[in-house]
């Protein structure tokens, strides 16, 4: 059986990210919170392009995705049931 992706709260990433704006290197951080030190490097990205809508949920898509999604599926031959 294959590994689940872990999921994070909003709360767990922005106090990740207080932290690396605190000045702990990332490395250090990444050890401590035992997440890996690129997904930190997102999350500080992400928080620094709008720290109000940083985080917003868990993976929703939107209408663009879902309208791109579908236009691969047609082109790979999906059918949907």
């Amino acid at each position: 059986m294959g590994l689940s992706r872990r999921q994070f709260t909003k709360e767990f990433k922005l106090a990740a990210v207080r932290r690396l704006e605190q000045g702990i290197s990332i490395g250090e951080a990444a050890r401590a919170l035992e997440v890996g030190p690129n997904v930190l490097q997102r999350w500080r990205r992400e928080f620094r392009q709008g720290p109000g809508n940083a985080f917003p949920g868990n993976g929703s898509t939107t209408s663009s995705d879902c309208t791109r999604r579908s236009a691969i599926g047609r082109r790979r031959g999906a059918r949907h049931v």
